[in-house]
């Protein structure tokens, strides 16, 4: 399935997603893919491939270049 994120949003870095707790977190990310879906074009296992947690533990990294390509 092709994905097509913007160039833009590639170029400026991850988005981060800061909670009181982890799951304060994925909430934030998650609501962040529901409102935006038509403009990522991601389905939700592409886009929670290119999250990543911080060693913080309240702090969850939106970077598109981890979507393995292929």
């Amino acid at each position: 399935m092709p994905t097509q994120v913007d160039e833009q949003m590639a170029r400026r870095g991850p988005i981060t997603f800061v909670g009181r707790s982890q799951a304060d977190a994925k909430r934030k990310a998650l609501n962040f893919w529901y409102m935006n879906q038509e403009m990522l074009q991601l389905s939700i296992r592409d886009f929670s491939a290119c999250l990543a947690l911080l060693p913080d533990g309240k702090t969850i990294a939106f970077s598109p270049h981890l979507l393995r390509k292929g």
